[in-house]
């Protein structure tokens, strides 16, 4: 029975180790802030109006971090983590994105309107 329980006792002693070490170091309380700040830059650039479903998902996924820190489950703390900045980023870039595209318009909408005034010009010009 001894010779059983010893080799099970380390393979056991060894698996919690190893499932301990893999899980690797806990996510800090910067690199929540950083997240979260990451989140508030999007939102600031627009992401409310513009780019709503990346924003939930980076939020949803700082939550599933934060809960996952929680519970020391350091791995998916971190891999959320992850998850919640770059849809965050995502959802900047899309916000910006938009909003640049919509001054491009306003720029098209100018020229046209300054190509027209020139022909306009150069149409009165030609007329004695």
């Amino acid at each position: 029975m001894k010779k059983v329980m010893l080799p099970t006792l380390v393979i056991a002693i060894s698996c919690i180790a190893m499932g301990c070490a893999s899980s690797g170091s806990p996510v800090s309380q910067v690199q929540l802030t950083e997240a979260e700040a990451t989140i508030h830059s999007a939102e600031s650039a627009g992401a409310f109006e513009r780019a709503p479903d990346l924003l939930q998902k980076a939020r949803q996924a700082l939550s599933a971090a934060q809960q996952a820190s929680g519970r020391e489950d350091h791995m998916t703390a971190r891999k959320r983590l992850l998850e919640a900045t770059a849809y965050a980023e995502a959802a900047r870039a899309r916000a910006q994105i938009e909003v640049k595209n919509n001054e491009l318009s306003m720029v098209h909408q100018q020229a046209d309107e300054l190509d027209a005034k020139v022909k306009l010009f150069q149409k009165q010009l030609q007329t004695p």
